[in-house]
């Protein structure tokens, strides 16, 4: 476990959030920060290298912070090494290239015959991105370690498990790295069981992010696997345990009860259940996205080639007037706690709020046992004012062992190659990820990406040093 000394400081925190500019996602940790007791008064520095988001942003948060008394000091900042002096908490929340780089993510791989439904993790779209943040991301915890070297370092940027990896591989600096994932499964499987998200389900879970395996899931003193199984094999008929109906944060931030195919055909087929998405679990396997009509087969692209997430649903325009409506009074502000956890997180950690038990993506120091030591793997933590105690579980079933290995070497590759510049190795990768069908298709992928994106691939033209 790592260590802190226990804080029982009476001074408020510093929280800085590289990447701070972000219309979809900033307002709402503001939200969640100034819902969160523990943290009034925490000075924040919204920090970003594009200064005309935080012209909106930082007085819209301001706003928020008055709205729930919450006496944030809100900041805009586009100079990281200023932003970071004294800082107790810093989160990472970019895109390297942003929503342009990010399209064609999706784009290159399609030329070549390759689906994607996110691009963001794994297949090529995953590779492309983990190779463009990784030296971006590593001058950033540089910076951290030598300005704010005390600091947590918590990572909310794609592709989690090689980011996360890259931070521990480059800096001593205690990093972590976050994903909603978890909490949005949760959201559902208590709108399906009638309970509280919050109270009623503890669980055990291992994977990789994105791709996290139910171990087991008590729900109210009952077995939560099987009353969801028995929930997907007829749900109309379905009785509830609870008497509970649909939160209002899954109406607000996620639509209730998606179709979620994929996940229970891998139930079925192999026992056990994955928490993510259906759009990630697929591009993890081979056979779901193997061309368009089979990918519509399990229910995606049925109303076009967009994926579910921000940066292709085209709407970073309206997200904008969104955020500016909100500032001007012309939207009322969402002022209640979301589904993520990061406001939590600092709480327990700085040891001002209540300890926690959630899942976080760190490398495995022993939580799973038949997997490899310092792969990053996304288990349950325990977080209190004295650090971050990783939960164990022991072996995975075999079967769960076999899906994790199909990526992990491959994710440890990437983040080698990223930090090396290795062109040979980076090509490697890619050949063994399984939405590729050949390794010439490969190497097509591979050289339209790194002429596409060469001003942003320092490291493979001789630019950029670990």
């Amino acid at each position: 476990m790592e260590q802190i000394q226990k804080r029982g400081r009476t001074d408020n925190l510093k929280i800085v959030l590289v990447g701070g500019g972000s219309y979809g996602w900033t307002h709402v940790f503001i939200t969640d920060i100034a819902n969160t007791p523990a943290l009034k008064g925490s000075h924040i520095i919204l920090q970003d290298i594009n200064p005309e988001p935080l012209k909106i942003i930082v007085p819209l948060c301001q706003k928020i912070s008055h709205e729930l008394k919450a006496d944030l000091k809100i900041e805009g900042a586009t100079n990281l090494d200023s932003a970071l002096m004294g800082a107790d908490f810093v989160g990472l929340t970019i895109s390297t290239g942003g929503g342009w780089a990010d399209n064609l993510d999706i784009e290159i791989p399609l030329r070549h015959g390759v689906l994607q439904l996110v691009g963001d993790t794994v297949g090529p779209g995953g590779w492309s991105r983990a190779l463009r943040n990784i030296p971006v991301v590593t001058d950033i915890i540089r910076k951290v370690e030598k300005i704010a070297p005390n600091a947590w370092f918590m990572n909310y940027s794609n592709p989690m498990t090689i980011l996360t990896k890259t931070l521990h591989k480059v800096s001593p600096v205690r990093s972590m790295g976050i994903c909603h994932e978890l909490q949005g499964f949760l959201l559902h499987a208590a709108y399906f069981l009638g309970i509280d998200w919050q109270k009623d389900i503890t669980l055990s879970l291992a994977g990789i992010n994105h791709l996290v395996w139910l171990l087991s899931m008590d729900t109210c003193g009952k077995d939560g696997l099987a009353l969801l199984k028995d929930y997907a094999r007829d749900p109309k008929n379905f009785q509830p345990i609870g008497p509970l109906g649909i939160d209002e944060e899954l109406i607000h931030g996620g639509g209730v009860a998606p179709s979620q195919k994929v996940k229970f055909d891998l139930w079925e087929r192999c026992g056990f259940l994955s928490a993510a998405g259906d759009s990630h679990i697929a591009e993890f396997f081979s056979h779901y996205l193997r061309n368009e009509a089979e990918a519509k087969r399990w229910g995606f692209l049925n109303s076009g080639m967009k994926a579910h997430t921000f940066a292709r649903s085209g709407d970073r325009e309206s997200r904008k007037k969104d955020c500016e409506a909100m500032l001007h009074g012309r939207t009322p502000l969402y002022l209640k706690h979301s589904h993520e956890h990061a406001d939590r997180i600092i709480a327990a950690l700085s040891g001002k709020g209540a300890p926690l038990l959630t899942s976080l993506n760190r490398p495995n120091f022993g939580q799973v046992d038949n997997l490899p030591r310092g792969a990053v793997l996304e288990t349950m933590v325990y977080l209190d004012g004295n650090g971050i105690q990783p939960l164990a579980v022991g072996n995975l079933p075999d079967v769960i062992t076999q899906y994790l290995m199909r990526h992990i070497p491959n994710q440890e590759m990437i983040t080698e190659a990223g930090l090396t510049g290795n062109r040979e190795l980076a090509i490697r990768a890619l050949m063994n990820d399984p939405l590729i069908p050949d390794p010439d298709t490969a190497v097509k992928i591979a050289d339209d990406f790194f002429k596409e994106f060469r001003e942003w691939l320092p490291q493979f033209y001789g630019k950029w040093r670990c």
